[in-house]
């Protein structure tokens, strides 16, 4: 077995002012600095992995509370389109439909309509 559980060892700069407080804390504590750090890593993970998870928790929450309210936006949309085509005799900003003058202007149309 590889001594240190197959830990790797990694480089990291650490503020003077903590360095010297985890040499303190090392000393009144008997323990290696290498452990004090792990202990204050896995620790920071925990919280902030905890906060995270909740900050998501609520955003999906959010989500799906807005998907919920809107639940009726297509058929909404469906509606719309509906009544926007039922007036379309009456309203006067809606284009006419003409019909193609020449074989030319059938093709293009044939070819735009697809």
């Amino acid at each position: 077995m590889k001594r240190g559980g197959g830990r790797k060892a990694t480089t990291f700069r650490l503020d003077p002012r903590l360095e010297k407080g985890l040499v303190l804390l090392g000393e009144v504590r008997r323990v290696p600095l290498n452990r004090l750090v792990n202990e204050a890593v896995g620790e920071y993970l925990d919280t902030r992995a905890a906060t995270v998870e909740a900050e998501l928790e609520e955003t999906l929450r959010r989500v799906k509370a807005y998907r919920q309210a809107d639940a009726d936006f297509e058929s909404a949309i469906s509606r719309f389109a509906d009544a926007e085509a039922e007036s379309a005799a009456q309203d006067p900003v809606e284009g006419q439909t003409t019909r193609a003058k020449g074989p030319a202007q059938r093709l293009v149309r044939e070819l735009i309509r697809g």
